[in-house]
């Protein structure tokens, strides 16, 4: 058993040699690097695989965790959000969806907020071509600071 535990680490230190040398003559030192690079993960690899041990800890500690700790939220819990989310990203492929789903929200946002001055901006100029392209992000941009300054 012994003796073959040395004719292999013997044979990994040949044939790693060997990849080093073919790794220099191909690429220079980059080669080098690189052949060296990945011999070093295999050793890595392996040496992982042959020490033994307990199984590994768990990153978080559940006994430590807070009781009056809240989950994660997910996308799920905030609906709107998605919906909003969804509007803005069509607004800016289809001037209908702009005018018909967007802007009406916009407006009714800027009614909530008491900017009955700001429903104005939300209306666009320039050729209404109902199926043309949507609104620009730069444009979407203005008008939502202007719907958040004061």
């Amino acid at each position: 058993m012994n003796r073959r535990r040395i004719l292999a680490a013997a044979v990994a230190v040949t044939g790693t040699a060997a990849a080093l040398v073919a790794g220099y003559a191909a690429g220079g030192a980059t080669g080098l690097l690189d052949v060296a690079s990945v011999a070093t993960l295999g050793v890595l690899i392996v040496a992982r695989g042959t020490v033994r041990g307990q199984a590994p800890r768990p990153v978080r500690d559940k006994k430590r965790r807070d009781p009056g700790r809240r989950p994660a939220l997910r996308a799920a819990d905030f609906p709107a959000y998605a919906t909003i989310a969804s509007d803005l990203e069509w607004a800016r492929m289809s001037r209908r969806h702009y005018e018909h789903a967007l802007r009406p929200r916009l407006a009714r946002l800027a009614a909530a907020l008491g900017r009955e001055d700001a429903v104005e901006i939300t209306r666009l100029t320039g050729p209404a071509d109902a199926d043309g392209p949507g609104v620009d992000l730069a444009t979407l941009d203005r008008i939502i600071t202007q719907l958040e300054g004061p």
